[in-house]
């Protein structure tokens, strides 16, 4: 019996398959950006959490029988299948991987959506996947994360002088109407928050403390995006590309966490994760591919972040004692 949620031998596992997939394919991601789009592979690597903490719980045989079998298999599935593609397309067929891939991750998003509601509900919500924890704050948290978006594209736009271009973004709906299709791609940012959200950010808190562990998993959270860093974000300033990407993940996670320490519900994060990547590039009038990014941008996003999610920190949620951390969505430890 472990003093944690998650036994050391469980986190060992799960950086061990995280990573290991992230740096494996990043290295093909690395061979084949100079010939081919690479977004599949940033897609791709989003469900790699989700399979490391999948990996640790299964091997535990004391879990297993507790487990959502039809949907961690089914993840499974998806996730291995969509490295295949990649792996054929690069080094077989010799061709673009994106043709299939968005096709694979909406099929996958639906399939997984339906098991959902096929699985045995106790073994669901047994492993941190209730839908219906919290709905209410859920939906005030996830519309609070909206505003401060938004707060933070007007910040950015009313220090650069360019506050024109923030109200045509703010105005538009065409990219942003996006944000209602998360059942066709709740794949990928589950892959994620899973990982990070449900399974590292408690391993992390119970051992260090609340705060301390939520800035160790934003630093773990953000230099696990090198490869997407290195080959599709910035590859002209990879090194403030990387420095803001741990700035940015630091403010995410300590965010993100008190929503998950509020709420317990991973699909809230989830939803959270996903407007984000939609919402901020439509308010920003950007992609976020192939920027040329300066220590000037790198400072402001520092303080925006500062000024924006660092508060989060100091509430009352983050200061909690560490032992206070609950066995809340997986039961007892193993």
């Amino acid at each position: 019996m472990s003093e944690y949620n998650f036994s050391n031998k469980e986190l060992f596992i799960f950086f061990m398959v995280t990573f290991g997939l992230t740096i494996n394919m990043g290295i093909v991601m690395g061979f084949a950006y100079t010939k081919y789009p690479v977004d599949s592979f940033t897609l791709t690597q989003m469900y790699y959490p989700s399979i490391g903490v999948m990996t640790a719980l299964l091997l535990n045989k004391e879990r297993r029988k507790n487990l959502p079998m039809k949907f961690y298999g089914v993840y499974l599935f998806f996730t291995i299948t969509s490295i295949l593609v990649l792996l054929i397309d690069i080094f077989v067929l010799n061709k673009d991987p994106n043709a299939y891939m968005l096709m694979l991750w909406v099929v996958g998003s639906i399939i997984l959506s339906l098991v959902y509601f096929i699985d045995k509900k106790e073994k669901i919500y047994h492993s941190g996947l209730g839908l219906d924890k919290n709905v209410k704050s859920s939906i005030g948290y996830t519309l609070l994360f909206v505003v401060l978006c938004i707060c933070e594209s007007f910040l950015s736009a009313l220090i650069s002088g360019n506050s024109k271009k923030f109200i045509d973004a703010f105005i538009s709906t065409e990219k942003s109407n996006s944000v209602f299709h998360f059942p066709s791609m709740c794949i990928a940012f589950l892959g994620e928050e899973y990982g990070w959200r449900y399974f590292l950010q408690p391993a992390l808190q119970q051992r260090i403390g609340k705060r301390k562990g939520v800035i160790l998993l934003g630093i773990i959270w953000g230099i696990w995006h090198l490869p997407i860093n290195l080959f599709y974000y910035s590859p002209m300033t990879p090194f403030y590309s990387i420095l803001n990407q741990v700035i940015g993940c630091i403010g995410y996670a300590i965010f993100f966490g008190f929503v998950y320490m509020k709420t317990e519900n991973i699909w809230t994060v989830s939803i959270i994760h996903f407007v984000n990547n939609g919402i901020v590039p439509t308010l920003n009038n950007a992609g976020g591919i192939n920027v040329v990014l300066s220590g000037e941008l790198v400072l402001a996003n520092l303080i925006y972040f500062c000024v924006i999610y660092l508060p989060f920190l100091f509430t009352k949620e983050y200061g909690k004692d560490k032992k206070e951390i609950g066995i809340t969505n997986q039961g007892k430890s193993i």
